[in-house]
C-alpha cells in the first residue's frame, strides 16, 4: 500500500505549480485548450463586452483576438490551431463566425436568422457542428466550415445544445432535455438514433471528450454544486473531479490528456483554472492491487488541494 501510494503522488508533487488565474483582464469564460497545447483561448470582458483572447501557457502573455465592436463568446480552435470559431452578436443576429488568429480578419459563417452558438470543429477541420434556433428549438447542426448548406443533426422536439465531436469524428456528444433533465447524449454524426450517455435527475451539460476517445468531462450539480465530472465509456464510471463550493464548469481538455482547463467564480469572478493530475484523471484505468473505490477517494482528495493551494495563483 505504500509503495502505491507514492508512485501515486510523486507525479503530482513534480509538477510545477501552473498559473492560470489572470486577474488584469476582467472576467474570464469559456477556456479551450489549443491544438499544440501553448495557448488558451476564452472570452474576456475587459474591453466592457465578451471578446475573445488567447493566453500563452509558455509566458503567460495576453492577446485580444476580435475587436470590441461586437460581442463574442464560445471559442473553439480548428485542428490546425489556425482559426478560431465562436457565436457572436456583432452582426445583430447570433451567429458563428470565424477568426483567424495570426491577422485577426474575421469572416462571417452562418447568416440564418434564427440563432446559432456554440461551434466545434470537426477533427478532419473540413466542418463545424453547432446548436441552432433554426428547426423551431435547439437543435445540433453542421456547415462546412468554408460556408455553404447547413445539415440538420439531431431532430428531438427537446433542446439538444453544446455539441464535443469525439476525436475519431465519427460521433458527437451534447446536452440534451430529451429524457426529461438536462443530460448528455452521443449522435452519429450522420445523425440516427442518440445514445444516453449519463442519466441522472442533477443538471450535466458542456461535454468535452478527453483526446484519446475513452472518456467525456462534463459540468453538473449531481453534487448539489456545479462541479466538473467525467465518466469513461468504456466502464460506465463517473468521477468527480473537482470539489469546491463555487460554481464551475465549461471544461476543456488537453491535446495531451493530462490537464483540464475550466471556468470558476471560486476566486470572486469568473477566473480560468486548471486541474492536471494523472492519478485523478486515469485512476480507473491503473491497473494496480488496490480497491478502486479506495483509489478515487484518495485522488479526488490531492486534486482538490492542488486546485485550491497550488493553481489558484496570479501571473505578475
Amino acid at each position: 500500500m505504500i509503495l502505491v501510494i507514492s508512485f501515486l503522488i510523486l507525479p503530482l508533487l513534480i509538477l510545477e505549480p501552473p498559473k492560470l488565474v489572470i486577474n488584469n483582464v476582467g472576467e474570464k469564460k469559456t477556456p479551450v485548450w489549443s491544438p499544440s497545447g501553448d495557448k488558451i483561448a476564452f472570452v474576456s470582458n475587459k474591453s466592457g463586452v465578451d471578446n475573445i483572447g488567447l493566453i500563452s501557457t509558455k509566458d503567460h502573455s495576453i492577446k485580444q483576438i476580435t475587436p470590441s465592436s461586437g460581442s463574442d463568446w464560445f471559442p473553439a480552435w480548428s485542428t490546425d490551431g489556425s482559426n478560431i470559431a465562436f457565436h457572436s452578436s456583432r452582426s445583430g443576429n447570433l451567429d458563428i463566425w470565424i477568426v483567424d488568429i495570426s491577422d485577426g480578419v474575421m469572416r462571417q459563417l452562418t447568416y440564418d436568422p434564427s440563432s446559432d452558438v456554440t461551434p466545434v470543429w470537426s477533427p478532419d477541420g473540413k466542418k463545424i457542428a453547432f446548436a441552432s434556433l433554426r428547426s423551431g428549438n435547439w437543435d445540433i447542426w453542421i456547415i462546412p466550415a468554408t460556408g455553404g448548406k447547413a445539415t440538420q443533426v439531431t431532430t428531438h422536439l427537446s433542446d439538444d445544445k453544446f455539441p464535443a465531436w469525439s476525436p475519431n469524428g465519427g460521433t458527437i456528444a451534447f446536452a440534451s432535455l430529451r429524457s426529461g433533465n438536462w443530460d448528455i447524449w452521443i449522435v452519429p454524426e450522420s445523425g440516427g438514433k442518440a445514445l444516453h450517455f449519463t442519466s441522472n435527475t442533477a443538471i450535466d451539460i458542456a461535454p468535452a471528450w478527453s483526446p484519446d476517445g475513452r472518456y467525456i468531462v462534463f459540468t453538473s450539480n449531481r453534487s448539489e454544486n456545479s462541479d466538473i465530472w467525467v465518466k469513461s465509456l468504456d466502464r460506465n464510471k463517473v468521477t468527480q473531479l473537482t470539489i469546491d463550493e463555487a460554481y464551475d464548469w465549461s471544461p476543456s481538455w488537453s491535446t495531451d490528456g493530462k490537464s483540464i482547463v475550466f471556468q470558476s467564480d471560486r476566486s470572486g469572478s469568473e477566473d480560468i483554472w486548471l486541474v492536471s493530475s494523472p492519478c485523478a484523471l486515469y485512476s480507473l484505468g491503473i491497473k494496480i492491487r488496490i480497491k478502486l473505490k479506495k483509489l478515487v477517494r484518495f485522488c479526488k482528495w490531492f486534486f482538490v488541494q492542488v486546485t485550491e493551494e497550488i493553481l489558484g495563483q496570479e501571473l505578475d
